[in-house]
Parts: structure tokens; sequence; C-alpha cells
């Protein structure tokens, strides 16, 4: 779980739950609340943990059109519209394609290139020889083509 959560489920226990499947619409503006009501909380922090916790499908099932939302007291703050349920909908449809593609994308590596256990992963570059960095990468990449471009001899 995403520590901010936990945050704001401690100060907020009636609005944010720590588990995805209690949790139900916020309020529009619910960040404004927030802020109102704790300046001292950092907004960055603030907003990854409210992003992190309206993102999934455990948040976006139950925004079905006239479902109430709640504000940070627990109480209903407004409903969800048609337009924000038809928005869940296509979240949620594109969270299916792409969990069906990385289903498919595995399935296929495992029937191409099987990988019995994790220990017969090899590392990715040869011990003893170090990692080239961006820098390192484009210094051999202009020797290659300055290479290239000089005459044979």
């Amino acid at each position: 779980m995403y520590p901010g959560i936990a945050q704001l489920a401690d100060l907020y226990p009636r609005c944010f739950f720590p588990r995805s499947h209690l949790r139900r619409p916020l309020k529009l503006g619910i960040h404004k609340d927030i802020i109102e009501q704790h300046p001292e909380l950092d907004r960055t922090m603030l907003g990854r943990s409210l992003g992190a916790y309206t993102h999934g499908t455990t948040y976006w099932l139950p925004v079905t059109a006239g479902t109430p939302r709640i504000g940070l007291d627990g109480s209903s703050a407004g409903e969800v519209t048609i337009e924000e349920e038809e928005h869940a909908k296509r979240k949620i449809a594109k969270a299916a394609k792409r969990a069906a593609g990385a289903v498919r994308v595995e399935k296929c590596t495992e029937q191409q290139n099987p990988i019995p256990e994790a220990k017969s992963r090899q590392p990715t570059a040869p011990a003893g020889l170090p990692r080239l960095g961006l820098a390192g990468l484009k210094a051999a990449a202009l020797a290659r083509r300055q290479a290239q471009l000089q005459p044979a001899e």
C-alpha cells in the first residue's frame, strides 16, 4: 500500500480506506479540502497518494451514475454522473485489455523460452566488466561511427 494512503486513512477514517475493496467515489476537489485542513501536508505526496488511491478497478467499479460521492467526514458530497460512469467503464476496459495482453505475452514467452527456476537467469553483463553509462554509450557510438567513416587502408 502507498504510504500516503495510510496517512490519509488515519486522518480521515470515514473517507479513505486502506483496503481497496471498501473504496467509494470521492468528492470532486477533495484535495482542496485536505490542503485547507492540513496545509502542512506535502502537495506532491498528497497528489501521488490520491492518484494511487483512485487508480485501479477496485475504485472504478463502484463509480456508477447516481452513486453518492463521499467527503472527508464520510457524508454524501455529490453524485457520480453518467459521463463519469462512462469514463470509469473505459478505464476498466483498458485495464482488462492490458491485463489480457500481459497474460498472452507471458504465456508466449513461457512456451518459447521456459525458465524453470530463477537461478537459471544469466547476468546481463559479464562479471568484471563495468556497465557503461549514457556518456560511455554515446562515446562508443561516436567512435564506431568515426571508424566506419574512415577509408579502409
